[in-house]
């Protein structure tokens, strides 16, 4: 892996030659504007969250405008992916694929939902770097973050090597935790408060239209413009179900999960699906359960439900449309409301559809799958 090291001029955030560019970036500015018209109080914990994530959203472009600076004179650099003001919005509807989101970010969609999104991409000879950058001195959810992008860039790119640059403030913690693949960058703290509060309340710029043209340079490409492997995101989940109930000597064939592929596929997904048991059949491993399922389904997953560990969860949906999710460990019982508009309603959605009766799981395949969870390597 080739390490890129940063420059002066990024590690002091040193923008007078960019500084009108920014004004130019889509901002989620309305909550704060709101706070600082209603003389809200600097000391008052609804306005150091806004500010602090506005603050975020800046530091974000700035560190953008920085590398693109970075990469016209870094050799190694081959290609750096164009976002923001600089991006062609002609197909922002696009359904799925490596694209440009409404917010002007660099996502991968499918099906019209964002499954990763990467503060800036560039490429080099043989390998690919996708950005992340943040404000804040705690750096474990970013470093969790990390493994499903990682995964999900190994599945579109193969060929490539696959890096991360973490861009962080100095005395950010936990940097030693980050993995091998990661190359750290320090800058000093983003500290403009007059820069900021200009932002805040700038005319808004249309974000609609492209409204900087980017440096005459063959290395700026669109999102659009790059050529990766499709991954399709509910057909991959249907091919798992089916391949890891294939094996006519296994209700469900554990050694298929334990491939570096199927690692992969963990990380992306963070669940696989597996099958289904019924209301009755559950009450046998949660006696106090009470809730009126639809379908008489109740779904069964492997989840990977920390970075080394992975366990069966339920998701059951109810006849109201909620949907909730039950993990039962010895000593505890979770049980979560999920999001209606997120991600795992519409996976569960899905395999409302597509379960059918050889996916049945009986309470013995169940207790079986819980007490050989090692053969998952």
């Amino acid at each position: 892996m080739h390490q890129f090291t940063i420059t002066d001029k990024i590690k002091q955030l040193d923008i007078q030659d960019i500084k009108e560019n920014l004004f130019h970036y889509s901002y989620d500015s309305k909550s704060l504007k709101s706070l600082v018209k209603s003389n809200t109080s600097k000391e008052d914990i609804s306005y150091i969250s806004a500010y602090s994530s506005f603050k975020g959203e800046v530091y974000e472009n700035i560190v953008y405008e920085l590398l693109m600076q970075y990469a016209q004179e870094e050799s190694e650099i081959t290609r750096f992916v164009l976002k923001g003001p600089y991006q062609d919005k002609e197909n922002l509807y696009i359904k799925s694929g490596l694209l440009i989101d409404r917010s002007s970010q660099i996502v991968y969609k499918s099906a019209y939902k964002d499954i990763s999104e990467f503060d800036a991409l560039f490429f080099t000879k043989d390998s690919l770097y996708f950005v992340e950058m943040s404000t804040s001195k705690k750096t474990s959810s970013l470093n969790k973050r990390l493994a499903k992008k990682y995964a999900l860039l190994k599945m579109i790119f193969p060929t490539l090597n696959i890096n991360a640059l973490i861009v962080v403030t100095k005395g950010s913690v936990g940097l030693r935790n980050f993995p091998t693949y990661a190359t750290i960058w320090l800058t000093n703290d983003l500290e403009d408060e007059e820069l900021i509060e200009k932002i805040i309340f700038a005319k808004k710029v249309k974000n609609d239209v492209q409204t900087l043209k980017p440096p005459r340079n063959n290395k700026f490409v669109e999102a659009l413009k790059v050529k990766y492997k499709k991954f399709q995101y509910f057909p991959t989940l249907e091919w798992i179900l089916n391949k890891s109930r294939e094996n006519p000597k296994f209700p469900v064939d554990l050694k298929f999960f334990s491939s570096a592929k199927l690692g992969l596929y963990f990380d992306i997904f963070t669940k696989l699906y597996i099958g289904y048991i019924t209301t009755q059949e559950f009450l046998t491993f949660y006696e106090d359960f009470n809730l009126k399922i639809k379908s008489d389904r109740i779904i069964v997953t492997i989840e990977k439900v920390n970075q080394t560990q992975l366990d069966i969860v339920y998701y059951a949906k109810e006849t109201n449309g909620k949907l909730k999710r039950i993990r039962l460990e010895e000593n505890n019982i979770s049980v979560k409301d999920k999001e209606l508009d997120g991600f795992t309603n519409a996976e569960v959605r899905f395999f409302m559809k597509v379960l059918e009766e050889k996916h049945h799981l009986t309470v013995d395949n169940v207790k079986h799958i819980l007490n050989n969870m090692s053969l998952i390597k």
